[in-house]
């Protein structure tokens, strides 16, 4: 017992230092903060997006028009669902007009409803973003994502639909982007 003031001290100290151990870090971001090339680098480095130089490609006109954080979620979204929208047109064309083989045109048909949900669903995270609701958003994104993933699961087994791959492809890469720039403001 030659240093009865250390053990003191540490057994004070420990119920401290087992709440900050277990309670969670708060984020380091805020929906005010203004969009700059330096935190669109940082956000597009973050899992899950798998794309650095798309991501930032695809929100950089944040920038220039001075958005903050939040208005950058909600500018993925509403980017996200246009373009969702856009695919849900073409493989709404693609069904009318496949007439002579009934699996493909199945395949088309199940597309356009997968479609229709992911839209909706993305729609349901502009609604959480647009009400401050950040927890919410990636969930919303991440059914859109993987409702799409069935389509695109369907259409990698069929023989030159290399645009609408893409084109799925590209849709679940945005979906990546909006889930990951809403996540940082719910961590």
């Amino acid at each position: 017992m030659a240093f009865p003031c250390v053990t003191r001290y540490v057994f004070s100290i420990l119920p401290l230092l087992v709440i900050l151990t277990i309670t969670p870090q708060s984020s380091s971001f805020s929906p005010s903060d203004k969009v700059t090339t330096e935190l669109l680098n940082q956000l597009c480095a973050k899992p899950p997006i798998d794309n650095i130089t798309f991501c930032v490609w695809q929100t950089s006109y944040a920038i220039t028009v001075a958005l903050d954080l939040g208005g950058l979620v909600d500018m993925v979204l509403e980017k996200t669902r246009v373009f969702g929208n856009m695919n849900l047109s073409a493989m709404k064309e693609l069904a009318a007009a496949t007439t002579n083989d009934p699996y493909l045109k199945n395949t088309y048909e199940i597309c356009v409803i997968d479609y229709e949900l992911a839209v909706t669903a993305i729609e349901g995270a502009q609604v959480f973003a647009r009400s401050k609701s950040y927890a919410l958003v990636p969930q919303a994104a991440s059914k859109a994502l993987d409702i799409i993933s069935s389509c695109e699961a369907d259409l990698k087994d069929l023989k030159n639909l290399g645009a609408y791959s893409i084109r799925n492809s590209v849709f679940e890469k945005m979906c990546n982007i909006g889930s990951g720039f809403s996540n940082v403001l719910t961590s």
